[in-house]
């Protein structure tokens, strides 16, 4: 009951302050929240059916995204537009404010804040599943080509210190492999602008794309599985294609890697059985 009165009072301040911004600045300013710490559909229907009532759209709902399955964030998107439809808020965009790998099922908030076990803290800071390790990299690239495919306007990585547990880099200026991820990212964005297709399919995710030269690129992403040896299947790209791939893995951060193409199917070999990365070009 003390959570619903709470709920009660915030969702008639967010409705005030919304109606009160929306008359004084219309439409030179975007307002909506409230940043949740998750996505809620309770709280969120409370303060949708409160603005229908009031006659006034919020420009945007947001909320906050941190988990292990690179598929929350485009699934939450689906609820969400469905959700702001529902009420005739068609224009009212789909935010995550803040989104994060956590955890491979080995810790919680309270192991990562408060734990002094060093076995504890060993597996939340260090090592392949840990919060900057490979998994945490790989789930980022998995997430990102999800992203692509979404229902979501705008989603921001947390975070971009340069210091720091949840940044690129540690207190000696060591990068994380998060870093090699969004620069493997952001390297697709470049030179291969245009999506052709993006798909998951177990532990795979995977991004098609291609630039105005005719150049083809394909992100395979392994998060979790175990398998070394990964086939799969190829179409729209020539049998004759030269082909080179960049891996990222526990051992190797965007290093030339084996890529073999044969008869519409591309068979790549990880180093471990860890989560691992790969990028491989069509020219």
């Amino acid at each position: 009951a003390k959570r619903a009165d709470c709920r009660a009072k915030f969702v008639k301040f967010f409705v005030t302050v919304l109606k009160r911004l929306k008359s004084e600045f219309g439409d030179e300013i975007k307002a909506g929240g409230p940043a949740l710490c998750s996505y809620n559909t309770v709280w969120l229907n409370d303060i949708l059916k409160a603005c229908k009532e009031a006659g006034v759209q919020p420009d945007f709902i947001s909320w906050h995204g941190y988990a292990n399955d690179p598929m929350q964030y485009a699934n939450e998107s689906e609820l969400g537009r469905k959700l702001l439809d529902g009420y005739g808020f068609t224009k009212c965009e789909l935010i995550i404010n803040e989104w994060h790998y956590f955890g491979y099922g080995d810790y919680d908030w309270i192991d990562m804040q408060h734990c002094s076990d060093p076995k504890v803290k060993a597996r939340i800071w260090t090592g392949p599943r840990s919060h900057n390790g490979i998994h945490s990299a790989c789930f980022t690239l998995a997430a990102l080509a999800n992203l692509q495919r979404s229902k979501l306007d705008q989603a921001y990585y947390y975070g971009c210190r340069h210091t720091g547990s949840w940044g690129f880099k540690d207190e000696h200026q060591v990068k994380y492999k998060v870093y090699y991820a969004l620069k493997m990212f952001g390297d697709i964005v470049r030179d291969y602008p245009t999506l052709c297709a993006s798909a998951q399919d177990g532990t795979y995710t995977l991004l098609a794309v291609k630039n105005a030269t005719g150049g083809k690129a394909l992100l395979v992403v392994d998060y979790g599985g175990s398998v070394h040896n990964l086939e799969i299947a190829v179409s729209g790209v020539d049998a004759g294609a030269k082909t080179s791939a960049t891996i990222l893995d526990w051992t190797h951060d965007l290093e030339p890697h084996a890529a073999k193409f044969e008869n519409g199917k591309l068979m790549l070999r990880k180093n471990d059985s860890y989560s691992a990365a790969f990028l491989i070009t069509f020219e």
